[in-house]
């Protein structure tokens, strides 16, 4: 059927998608004014980048997988449109999981093993 995404395709507009909310959520993590603060300056000290890790861990670890999805997701789309086959494409698969896995493990243990401030 002509017109129609592939499955690739589709995970890529819907992770482009939730990247577009989870960016501008992080973004205005450092408009000082929503905060009642004066200068960016002032939102990326560490008591308040500490703040935020504790009330906003979960929205951090959201935008990394998306993201990490997102980009390892691209690289498999193309990965798979060099070469036709199998063993290549089962492959190409495995090790998008693998990779997918450690770094996302990474993220979490980075968020979840915060040191008290």
């Amino acid at each position: 059927m002509a017109g129609r995404a592939s499955n690739i395709q589709l995970w890529q507009y819907i992770t482009a998608i939730l990247l577009i909310g989870l960016l501008g959520f992080h973004l205005l993590e450092r408009v000082p004014w929503i905060w009642g603060l004066s200068t960016i300056d002032q939102t990326l000290t560490a008591a308040f980048v500490y703040h935020g890790y504790t009330s906003y861990g979960w929205a951090l670890l959201l935008l990394a997988y998306v993201a990490l999805f997102h980009g390892l997701n691209g690289v498999r789309g193309m990965l798979l449109e060099l070469r036709q086959g199998r063993l290549y494409t089962t492959t190409i698969n495995v090790l998008f999981w693998i990779v997918f896995i450690v770094f996302a493990a990474i993220a979490t243990l980075t968020v979840a093993k915060l040191p008290p401030y």
